[in-house]
């Protein structure tokens, strides 16, 4: 089971749905294909039965029909007036009665009903006995109520004997009493076979025929290809008592159809082995088959239209992912179904197309990276030649005793050297201040002392880190659009920088008494590469490597001076080389 399984995991996913259908669709046509075969086949048995019914009805009709004719020759012959004066009256000439009465009505009968094979009248009286006709009584002494020493019953009584069947009734006065001296008997003797003719009507391999009297006792039996050891006559007939049955015997079991004959008063039992009952299911079994087959057909190439429809766009879904999987990420991928394929298509459509902005995004934002960091090399110059150039300016100073020179090659030599950084992004925040005092000392030579720059940073933040030369752009606009804006005679220019820490973050404000500006000006500086300003790089820096969330904010007014913001996370360099 478990191989079986792993197999079917193992297939594609159309194989899969196409078994899947196949096995939900063919149990249900195969049940029904099998309920409509047992079902026509109860049909054509119930069928069958109906029939051999009606065949045995036709036979048992037959019989008493041709009994009520046997009837009709016996009451023509006991109620005759000639007859009773011969064999009751014993009156008149008997040998011209005989002669020209009896010898030609019973040869009539005789000629014109073949199966009355003997018509006689069995008496006492000796003196009438003639040929075949009239027979001694003491010949019926082998019959039943000839051995109860009784004359027979008024009515006709049917026998059987060696296999022969036969009539009798006695001659009876008007008074319906059996007469005088000399009783007799009327004999008729019938051809058993001529009974069974409708026989080839019925459509079975083997069955029997029974004739039961009122009494229940076998008259007669037929046996129609069916065992001769069967032990018929051990069959106790008290027991066929339902219109249709069964019974067993010699452990076969057999189905019964039993029919009442009115006028002899006798059972037609009919009876045939429950297997001999035969059903050609040939036709049936044939048209169950193709009925089947062409559900199956048509269910196939239903599940086939099906599967296609469900696995087509799967196939294609899946082409398209193979084609991202290659790296073309600029496909179109959408669907205008509404199932869960359709919603699983254009959500992957919806993805790829987010996977693109953001892939778009990353880029201009490393494009930004580069140029910035293009832009800051741009500043940068060989060190070792910048190092040396400085070096030999401070021994010649130190030469004539130009203190003052010597101090400001040493500032310069100590500034490029914190801004260089060995090439490194990130610099603690303690190098960074020093960075910033070195370059205003430079700027304060520069501008003949004409400005005070003022650091006020919190000692907590000098262990933590921070971007490259953030505070040196800032520090230069401040001067060369605030403290040089200022009009001669004013008031003295005032540079501040200002460090604490804000919760998790470090914010930075560097503060000047300068002109100011307006509002628009202020978002345009950092949010385009402004001309004389260059703070935009300085912004992107920092919301490039921290976020948007970070970055610079300018608060000014014209006439109030500029506050410049700068907010980053608090981090060191090894914290966020570790994350990295």
């Amino acid at each position: 089971m478990r191989l079986f399984l792993a197999y079917f995991q193992n297939l594609r996913f159309k194989q899969k749905l196409f078994i899947s259908y196949i096995v939900v669709s063919i149990i249900p046509v195969v049940v029904l294909g099998l309920f409509s075969y047992h079902q026509a086949s109860s049909f054509l048995l119930q069928q069958a039965k109906q029939n051999l019914d009606g065949a045995v009805s036709q036979i048992a009709e037959t019989i008493n029909y041709r009994a009520k004719q046997h009837e009709a020759i016996i009451n023509s012959i006991t109620q005759n007036v000639v007859f009773k004066r011969i064999f009751i009256s014993d009156d008149g000439n008997f040998s011209d009665l005989y002669r020209d009465y009896v010898d030609p009505f019973f040869s009539n009968i005789l000629d014109f009903n073949r199966d009355i094979l003997q018509i006689s009248v069995f008496t006492e009286n000796q003196a009438i006995l003639r040929g075949e006709y009239i027979l001694p009584l003491s010949l019926t002494t082998d019959l039943q109520w000839a051995k109860n020493g009784r004359m027979p019953s008024k009515e006709t009584q049917w026998h059987i004997k060696n296999g022969k069947l036969f009539a009798t009734r006695p001659f009876v006065s008007d008074e319906e009493v059996p007469l005088g001296k000399s009783p007799a008997v009327l004999y008729l003797s019938i051809d058993a076979d001529s009974l069974f003719q409708g026989l080839d009507d019925i459509k079975a391999k083997a069955y029997g025929i029974l004739i039961l009297d009122k009494e229940g006792h076998q008259i007669l039996s037929k046996n129609m290809h069916m065992s001769a050891d069967l032990p018929i006559e051990s069959l106790q007939t008290a027991q066929l008592t339902e219109r249709i049955g069964s019974f067993s015997m010699s452990a076969t079991d057999y189905m019964y159809i039993t029919e009442e004959m009115e006028e002899p008063g006798w059972k037609l039992v009919y009876y045939t082995p429950k297997n001999g009952i035969s059903v050609d299911a040939r036709s049936i079994v044939s048209a169950t088959a193709l009925i089947t087959l062409i559900c199956l057909a048509g269910l196939l190439l239903i599940i086939w239209m099906f599967s296609n429809t469900f696995v087509k766009r799967i196939i294609k879904l899946n082409k398209k992912m193979l084609i991202v999987e290659n790296g073309n990420l600029k496909i179109d991928v959408t669907s205008q179904s509404r199932d869960e394929i359709g919603q699983l298509t254009n959500r992957f459509g919806n993805m790829l197309t987010n996977i693109n902005t953001l892939i778009e995004e990353v880029y201009q934002s490393k494009i930004t990276q580069k140029e910035a960091e293009l832009k800051a090399l741009q500043t940068q110059i060989n060190p070792h030649f910048l190092y040396n150039t400085l070096s030999i300016i401070n021994w010649k100073a130190l030469e004539i005793d130009a203190m003052e020179i010597s101090q400001i090659t040493n500032t310069v030599s100590r500034f490029y050297r914190t801004v260089l950084n060995k090439g490194r992004d990130f610099i603690p925040v303690r190098y960074e201040l020093e960075n910033a005092k070195d370059y205003m000392h430079i700027q304060s030579i520069m501008h003949n002392y004409r400005f005070d720059f003022i650091c006020a940073v919190d000692e907590e933040l000098l262990q933590y880190d921070m971007i490259n030369l953030i505070f040196q752009p800032i520090l230069e606009n401040a001067l060369e659009h605030g403290i040089d804006k200022l009009r001669k005679g004013s008031e003295r220019g005032v540079i501040r920088l200002r460090g604490y820490r804000s919760g998790d973050d470090l914010a930075f404000c560097i503060e000047d008494n300068g002109p100011g500006m307006s509002k628009e000006l202020a978002e345009e500086v950092i949010k385009r590469n402004s001309v004389g300003y260059g703070l935009k790089n300085v912004h992107d820096r920092i919301q490039i490597r921290f976020g948007q969330s970070y970055g610079l904010r300018i608060e000014s007014e014209p006439g109030q001076g500029t506050r410049v913001f700068v907010d980053f996370p608090v981090y060191t360099a090894e914290e966020l080389s570790s994350r990295e």
